[in-house]
């Protein structure tokens, strides 16, 4: 069984690039771009956990469907999307925190608080 890794990969990449160059020229907030990318990693969280969850209680009891291999597909394929999610998840907090840290370092009248 071969994995789609590269595809899902560059799918992901780009969607990402695109929503995130959409809040860059203002067309998208930057709430939408952050909760858009949450839903989808709770998405692909959920997927992949629920089939997980299938194939481990198939193999605790001995149990083999002729779709075993077909869960796993879609475990890991779920699995791959979720890891490049979490990455866009760590960007855009890492984003948001350097730039309020750039702010919180300045009171109002722009002068450097202790």
């Amino acid at each position: 069984m071969t994995y789609e890794l590269i595809s899902v990969s560059i799918i992901l990449i780009l969607g990402y690039l695109g929503s995130y160059l959409l809040y860059q020229k203002n067309y998208l907030k930057k709430a939408t771009h952050i909760r858009l990318w949450n839903i989808l990693i709770l998405i692909t969280f959920l997927i992949s956990v629920v089939a997980g969850l299938i194939l481990l209680c198939l193999v605790e009891y001995g149990i083999t469907i002729p779709n075993n291999q077909g869960i796993l597909y879609w475990h890991v394929e779920f699995g791959i999307a979720m890891f490049w999610i979490a990455i866009f998840h760590i960007h855009s907090y890492w984003m948001s925190s350097s730039k309020d840290g750039e702010n919180s370092s300045r009171d109002k009248s722009g002068r450097e608080s202790d």
